[in-house]
């Protein structure tokens, strides 16, 4: 806790700060340490995706209004698949995505997960601080607890680095934080938590996101049991569906639909074997080793 809270008091000297709050868990802790264990009171920022869970909205709107913190909304201008079809689908994570596209050409789809992230999330709600006058933007990152690839942002950077491109300065209290941290935080200050958390959601965030459906605790598998109209509409009605087939089985996307279509089409399938959309491998991962 010294550590969070020297890295909160040198992001914000002479600075106007902003929390990015998501209403995960992470984000709740940084936002009842900022309001409850420091002077400062900074607005929520929330980037609205438009791949949100259904409660997202309505419990980071209660939870603002419980802290008494003023709440500024920023929304993607595209929908999610006008994204997916402009510079490529979320799946496989980031680093994984580069790697698989670099060796698979002429597929008949692109993956891109860092343009997605970029476009529909960080990107408005970037927009929208500078916009207001803000400067320094909080976040509950938690550098190499969350992945490697912020970990190794962690260990360049620190917990407070600029971003030139857009002009401002990220601080993450939270650097170095475990999960066992936050849960604990969470359970000793009775913080309540998303909704979504109680059906079995592991995080709050991008409903449609395939970064983590290569893991035994695949994303997808989560969405079709909490969320499964929201589950038919990624892999049905916008035919991720056909996607996540073509990567699990490492052919092109005409090859995928002509076997979908002696199967019955892609309505059926995620109709009687639903379960063959959850991972993106044959054999999963074993785990989720951040």
């Amino acid at each position: 806790m010294k550590t969070t809270l020297e890295i909160i008091k040198k992001a914000t000297a002479g600075q106007n700060p902003i929390l990015a709050f998501s209403g995960g868990s992470d984000s709740l802790v940084l936002l009842d340490i900022l309001y409850s264990k420091t002077g400062h009171r900074p607005p929520l920022l929330f980037a609205d995706s438009r791949m949100e869970y259904p409660e997202t909205l309505p419990f980071v709107e209660e939870t603002a209004k419980r802290y008494g913190a003023p709440l500024l909304v920023a929304r993607a201008t595209r929908s999610p698949i006008q994204q997916w079809e402009l510079t490529g689908w979320p799946m496989l994570g980031k680093m994984a995505a580069r790697v698989w596209m670099k060796n698979r050409k002429g597929r008949g789809f692109r993956l891109d997960v860092s343009s997605c992230c970029r476009n529909m999330k960080i990107k408005p709600a970037r927009n929208l601080m500078k916009a207001e006058g803000y400067t320094v933007q909080f976040t509950g990152q938690r550098g190499g607890e969350d992945d490697a690839l912020r970990g190794l942002r962690a260990m360049k950077d620190g917990a407070i680095y600029e971003v030139k491109a857009d002009r401002i300065t990220i601080a993450n209290p939270l650097t170095g934080w475990t999960d066992m941290m936050i849960r604990r935080y969470i359970q000793q200050n009775r913080l309540q938590q998303h909704p979504a958390k109680k059906l079995g959601a592991m995080t709050i965030g991008c409903m449609y996101c395939g970064g983590g459906a290569q893991f035994t605790n695949s994303g997808f598998k989560i969405l079709r049991k909490t969320s499964p109209k929201e589950w038919h509409r990624l892999m049905v009605e916008w035919r991720a569906g056909e996607i996540v087939l073509a990567i699990k089985y490492d052919t092109s996307l005409n090859t995928m639909r002509l076997a979908l279509d002696r199967l019955g089409g892609l309505e059926a399938l995620a109709r009687e074997r639903p379960w063959v959309f959850d991972f993106l491998y044959k054999t999963p991962m074993q785990g989720y080793d951040k």
